[in-house]
């Protein structure tokens, strides 16, 4: 008969169990979400500066970048074979009926006696066996410059990935900022069409009792109730604005979840954001994409002393060991070391077609970063007006706020005591309306412009806490 278990058992199994079903309750089920904002309910406050760093952090086309520049690292490290001996261990296995090749084996071998002198023995050998085991070191001596010159253009390649890398990450935390105030674009949009509505709704409710107490025609109740459902066609149009701005920052950090992403409401005073007075030219040149563009072109220029090169005698040193053995493989039944230097030369019209293309290449690479130069100061001048613009817009929209704001007030109860019309009434609803979604898009605006002037090399670039470290190889 199965008996129950003692009831001390079960209270000391209790006793294990629930400290850690416990523990598993308060566990956070993603650290990652978390560090993007802070969670209530089904909504995920997003926080700027989060949306920044875990974009550096996580974003995978960073990373494809990243990888990029540690692999230029690598061609840079790899191009020291042009100075450094190369070793080679090889095995070959020969089998011939061949009477010299049958006479150089066993003379290989150190194995020759007298009867191998036999004239039937030297003209029909039979089948000969022969293992060499070789080592081989082959160490450049001149080549024509072309290590030199090679050296020098994959140096120049790995400093322009690693500065291109740099700007890939001040390109992801630029389109990090743009993602996070698009978000709160969308989301101060909703405030003010979810506003717009309140007060929409409260005309139509004003007109069905002046209508009911025959102050108003019917007229004025159908223009309110239609421009109420206009009003709400717009909001579902801004709230579907808002779940794609947050997607965007979901793919933009590669954060998974099913929270909804919002923005902080209380906007900043951004007028108080300190604008430079004008481009520094000085400023503008350190920016990273032009500085690989100079580094991509003293590449190219290099690699003309590589075509170059190529025309010019080659010396190398040879330096051989090898092993012998008839019956094993990796034997050792004697032995026999060389050495020589060789010299090299080739040349033809291809080469010439070389040093012509390499130098083509190079004209076209300096002339390249000569026009994003002069570029580069014409985006940071259009970023600088731009942001000006913008903090000057966020003053005039403030103020329009203010009067339109005031002029609904007044023609709200002109309308009450039938002084005024529903199409003036909605006309001034209208106007206050537009007033708040301008002093919206100005915030907006504003704060995107202000990270275009760092992005386009007005300000100097901020840490983008990206892997940056100085390639290797060099």
């Amino acid at each position: 008969m199965n008996r129950l278990p003692s009831f001390s058992l079960v209270s000391a199994l209790l006793a294990l169990l629930l400290p850690l079903a416990a523990a598993a309750a308060d566990a956070p089920a993603d650290t990652t979400v978390q560090r993007l904002g802070q969670v209530r309910g089904d909504t995920l406050v997003v926080d700027r500066e989060a949306v920044i760093a875990l974009a550096l952090e996580r974003n995978e086309m960073l990373a494809a970048s990243g990888a990029m520049r540690d692999a230029a690292a690598a061609d840079a490290l790899g191009a020291w074979r042009g100075f450094t001996p190369q070793v080679q261990l090889g095995e070959f296995f020969m089998r011939s009926d061949d009477a010299l090749s049958s006479f150089g084996f066993k003379l290989q071998n150190r194995q020759v006696t007298m009867a191998d002198f036999n004239p039937v023995l030297l003209n029909d050998p039979g089948e000969t066996n022969n293992f060499i085991t070789r080592l081989q070191l082959l160490q450049p001596i001149f080549n024509g410059g072309m290590g030199i010159y090679g050296k020098r253009a994959a140096n120049a390649a790995s400093r322009a990935a690693e500065l291109g890398h740099r700007r890939a990450a001040e390109t992801v935390r630029f389109n990090a900022v743009q993602a996070y105030e698009g978000l709160a674009l969308a989301g101060a949009y909703v405030q003010v069409m979810e506003a717009a509505v309140r007060s929409a709704e409260g005309h139509v409710h004003q007109a069905e009792m002046m209508v009911a107490n025959e102050m108003a025609t019917e007229a004025d109740l159908l223009q309110a109730r239609v421009y109420l459902s206009a009003l709400k066609q717009k909001l579902i149009e801004v709230r579907n604005m808002a779940a794609v701005a947050g997607e965007n920052i979901k793919l933009l950090t590669a954060v998974p979840t099913d929270l909804r992403l919002v923005a902080p409401t209380a906007p900043p005073d951004e007028t108080t954001a300190d604008l430079p007075a004008g481009v520094d030219p000085a400023v503008v040149a350190v920016r990273s994409d032009l500085q690989a563009s100079r580094e991509q072109a003293d590449a190219a220029g290099a690699m003309v002393g590589v075509a170059r090169g190529a025309v010019l005698p080659r010396v190398n040193m040879s330096l051989q060991k090898d092993y012998y053995s008839r019956e094993d493989l990796f034997g050792n039944d004697a032995s026999s070391w060389t050495l020589g230097v060789y010299a090299t030369l080739g040349f033809g019209i291809g080469n010439v077609g070389e040093i012509r293309k390499a130098r083509a290449q190079s004209r076209a690479a300096s002339y390249m970063a000569d026009f994003q130069a002069r570029q580069a100061e014409v985006e940071a001048t259009e970023a600088w007006l731009n942001a000006k613009a913008a903090q000057d817009k966020v003053i005039v929209a403030r103020d329009a706020v203010s009067a339109a704001r005031e002029g609904l007030r007044i023609v709200s109860n002109q309308y009450r005591e039938g002084l005024a019309s529903m199409v003036n009434l909605l006309d001034t609803q209208a106007a206050a309306t537009m007033a708040e979604g301008n002093l919206v898009q100005a915030r907006h605006d504003l704060a995107v412009g202000l990270a275009n002037l760092e992005f386009a090399g007005a300000l100097p670039a901020a840490d983008t806490n990206a892997n940056t470290a100085a390639p290797a190889g060099e």
